[in-house]
């Protein structure tokens, strides 16, 4: 193992999206002092969690079977990390401990597996392992100056300028992940893309120089726009080579946002609304969207992001929605009945448009 190898909270961020991904639970990683240093649930980074004191001091496995059990602690069972036989953190599934426990080796592979991946091998074998050890690097370790870095990129003939900026490429479905790297990186490299990595599940991290920001934007549109299956992409902010982990967060939103929105291509640069939603505390967003809409059906949020999109016209949402006009203006008044606000009234539909925000993001 990597001497002083850490968990980053941005390594341990994409641990337990990954996870939740395929186990569809809310997972914590936990540092071994008790800090929660990644979550599904943004709300709990930061706190305390005295179930892993216990595991760390157990060495094993630890069940929460309640909320109060252990302080900051909610139910599930939490794991030790074990790479080499040396301890990094605990990772835990919140959730029925009985129904969590079949969860519990996949949870772990899936952990060990990203970690390994991030540990950088003193010799490289493949270009393909020159690249994802650069992007590893500089958006997980926020390394700039590093010799086998500057190796690497000689190697692959790449010259990286000091400003440059994360994208992440979203890729549909789970169906057959073990074909996507061989698939993906034949299509990045003749899109000119020669820096990225794969997170699972169904993921790609690039790294492209500032000088080619409005050139790739234009490739990711007029390439996988046309496309007959739904990718989507997120692109994080131009920063110097040291600020790439922050890029590469912004992208993540800006992912989420796209996908929220159905949409191919969102830049991080043109979210405006959404960068202070962010930044509002994550408990008092929910609260405020399950106030005003948590009423309302998967059909009525639906209709309501169609009638959004379309500026508020009736007519294009009842011709998107394959609806009468009638129809629509009767749907909307029962909306404005389940939330007590009217989205054909201006301050009203300010209101629900800002909790649909809050819901997405």
């Amino acid at each position: 193992m990597k001497e002083n190898f850490q968990i980053s909270p941005s390594l341990a961020q994409t641990i337990v999206d990954a996870a939740k991904e395929v186990i569809g639970k809310d997972i914590n990683f936990i540092h071994l002092d008790g800090k929660v240093l990644a979550s599904t649930d943004p709300g709990r980074v930061g706190s305390f969690h005295a179930a892993a004191l216990q595991v760390q001091k157990k060495g094993n496995v630890v069940e929460v079977s309640g909320d109060e059990a252990f302080k900051g602690a909610r139910k599930g069972i939490n794991y030790p990390v074990m790479i080499d036989q040396k301890m990094l953190g605990v990772i835990g599934i919140s959730g029925d401990p009985e129904e969590c426990k079949s969860l519990g080796f996949l949870l772990t592979k899936i952990t060990e597996v990203l970690i390994k991946e991030q540990m950088i091998k003193s010799v490289v074998q493949t270009l393909d392992d020159m690249r994802s050890s650069i992007v590893r690097m500089l958006i997980f370790e926020n390394e700039k100056e590093n010799a086998f870095m500057n190796e690497h990129l000689q190697q692959l003939q790449y010259e990286l300028e000091e400003r440059a900026f994360v994208a992440i490429i979203h890729l549909p479905g789970l169906n057959n992940t073990t074909s996507l790297p061989v698939k993906m990186n034949g299509v990045l490299l003749k899109q000119g893309i020669k820096l990225f990595t794969y997170l699972f599940p169904n993921q790609y991290a690039v790294i492209i120089n500032a000088s080619q920001y409005k050139t790739i934007l234009q490739t990711f549109n007029s390439y996988f726009g046309p496309m007959n299956v739904s990718y989507s992409i997120g692109i994080g902010s131009i920063g110097i080579l040291e600020e790439l982990a922050k890029s590469y967060m912004h992208a993540k939103l800006a992912l989420k946002y796209a996908l929220s929105k159905k949409v191919t291509v969102c830049e991080y640069t043109k979210l405006d609304l959404e960068m202070i939603m962010e930044n509002i505390d994550f408990q008092v967003r929910n609260d405020y969207a399950a106030k005003l809409i948590g009423e309302l059906s998967e059909a009525e949020i639906n209709l309501l992001h169609n009638y959004y999109n379309n500026n508020l016209s009736l007519k294009k949402t009842a011709e998107e929605l394959f609806i009468h006009k009638n129809t629509l203006q009767y749907r909307l008044d029962k909306i404005a009945q389940k939330t007590e606000a009217n989205p054909r009234d201006y301050h009203d539909s300010v209101k629900l448009y800002i909790a649909l925000l809050l819901q997405t993001l």
